[in-house]
């Protein structure tokens, strides 16, 4: 196949390099004109707004707005186009059922257990002595990451509330599903399954190493090292739900369900509704919920696997 060719991984890769590239300018500079615009249309009061310009909470939040739509939401579909692909088939815009999407979203309710002793335990290691630099760095990006979480979750208003679960829950579900599970995991299973044409058996470890690898890549783009094993299991867990159910509705209700859970707990310790930390459940003396956290996640694995087989998905 030639290189250009919008069936070629290779032109694939580079118009997915250059949609992230012209996204990212995108965001940008429309994030510029925002700042521009506040800034009563003034070049120079603009070019001193923007270096600080992310630390008000409302700027950073309609930063990450942005960001959503021009490098997550919007290239999926485009690129999917220029691929000349029907973007409900290569996306996966089926329909979910409903049973399936409700499933998913409580396996993200009883997965807190489990992912906060992974949180704690991955939180507690420590690199070689002879890569003390590298953890220094590490830490401090884990550092940084945290700050701005922390600065996206401030506030006790209600608007904060909303702000936080259409940026955090809704957006970020949407995109990052679209563009990791949609788009990659799709791109990447036509690699290992290339050499199949004739095939309508695909082997299991061609789903399983894209879905793995898809989930590897989506944790350490995160850039956060010391939440990158839950992050990581996460991941695989939303790629299975996409092949359980062979809808990317499903793992978007989960991954929104995840990220409305954190943002409603957060909203919550800020207005002193609940005292207690979430992120504590599952660690120290009440770590033996991981162990009902693993048997839920079984039953919530039984019960997809049984509806894939009805309906027929590859297995």
């Amino acid at each position: 196949m030639y290189p250009h060719s919008e069936k070629s991984f290779f032109y694939r890769l580079i118009t997915l390099l250059i949609a992230i590239f012209v996204g990212l300018t995108l965001a940008y500079t429309i994030f510029f004109l925002v700042v521009f615009v506040q800034s009563g249309f003034s070049v120079t009061q603009c070019m001193e707004a923007m270096p600080g310009a992310l630390q008000d909470t409302g700027m950073l939040r309609t930063f990450q707005l942005i960001q959503s739509f021009c490098i997550f939401i919007l290239p999926p579909f485009i690129l999917t186009n220029i691929y000349k692909e029907n973007p409900k088939t290569f996306l996966s815009l089926n329909r979910p059922d409903l049973s399936s999407a409700l499933v998913a979203m409580a396996s993200l309710i009883f997965a807190i257990p489990l992912i906060n002793f992974l949180v704690s335990w991955n939180e507690g290691m420590h690199l070689p002595a002879s890569m003390e630099n590298i953890e220094t760095w590490m830490r401090a990006s884990e550092d940084a990451a945290a700050k701005v979480t922390e600065q996206m979750l401030a506030g006790t208003h209600w608007t904060d509330l909303a702000a936080n679960l259409l940026i955090i829950a809704l957006l970020a579900g949407i995109g990052e599903e679209l563009f990791f599970r949609g788009l990659l995991q799709s791109m990447l299973a036509e690699v290992f399954n290339k050499n199949r044409t004739g095939s309508t058996k695909v082997p299991r470890w061609t789903t399983h190493a894209t879905i793995w690898i898809i989930a590897f890549i989506f944790s350490a783009i995160h850039m956060q090292f010391y939440g990158f094993i839950p992050r990581l299991l996460l991941g695989a867990w939303f790629g299975y739900l996409l092949w359980w159910t062979g809808s990317i509705w499903v793992p978007i209700l989960a991954h929104f369900m995840n990220n409305a859970l954190s943002t409603i707990f957060g909203y919550a310790q800020n207005r002193g509704i609940i005292s207690s930390d979430p992120d504590t459940v599952g660690v120290g003396e009440t770590a033996w919920y991981t162990i009902l956290s693993i048997v839920l996640l079984g039953c919530c694995i039984l019960f997809f696997k049984k509806k894939q087989k009805e309906s027929g998905h590859a297995s």
